[in-house]
């Protein structure tokens, strides 16, 4: 897919005084594992608490978000390539444990197999302010636990490993052989013989031989 960049996100990027890029991740919605209402989380390493608008990797639309980013709860990120093709990868997004919205998310939210989204803005080297609304370079969603118990005397970390939403053309949907799962529709036939067609003798254009 070919990201179609606005004019000022080009004009920062290409910017030799200073190329200053800040970092927007969506995880969400999540829905409460205590029962509740879903949520979406924003984390950011713009330094501050923000409310900014971004380019919603799904629908291209203008979405806004607030994303946190005091206390620093983005501690690291990997790199992430572009490329072209359908390859699964990984990308890890390690956020701060003690952070009080990072605690949120992991323990009162479900968050596995959760949606996310990573964005990227550019600054404006002389008013440090966004220059155009961030945009999405990562779609994928949560694989695993991201909470990583630390041995006797270490220090745990949250480790978000975001797998590329490519991942979705290796899922099987199982329903769509079962007998069972079809006759619930008013007693659909549809998969009466799916467990013995494959060893059928299809005869086509010349006449069966005696046996």
């Amino acid at each position: 897919m070919v990201r179609v960049l606005d004019v000022a996100t080009q004009s920062a990027i290409r910017d030799r005084r200073a190329v200053v890029p800040r970092n927007f991740v969506l995880v969400g919605p999540v829905t409460p594992i205590a029962g509740g209402s879903p949520k979406t989380f924003g984390f950011t390493d713009f330094g501050e608490d923000v409310a900014t608008n971004i380019v919603d990797g799904l629908t291209g639309s203008t979405v806004s978000h607030t994303f946190y980013g005091d206390n620093r709860p983005i501690v690291g990120m990997d790199s992430m390539p572009l490329r072209l093709g359908v390859e699964i990868d990984n990308v890890r997004v390690t956020l701060a444990h003690l952070h009080p919205q990072v605690q949120d998310l992991v323990r009162a939210y479900n968050c596995r197999n959760a949606p996310v989204q990573i964005h990227r803005g550019w600054l404006s080297p002389d008013s440090m302010l966004l220059v155009a609304e961030p945009r999405c370079r990562r779609l994928g969603q949560i694989n695993g636990t991201p909470i990583e118990t630390p041995a006797k005397g270490g220090e745990g970390s949250i480790v978000l490993t975001i797998v590329s939403q490519s991942r979705e053309l290796t899922r099987t949907n199982p329903a769509k052989a079962s007998q069972e799962f079809y006759a619930r529709r008013s007693g659909d036939l549809w998969g009466q013989y799916t467990g013995t067609a494959g060893q059928w003798s299809i005869w086509w254009g010349e006449e069966k031989a005696d046996s």
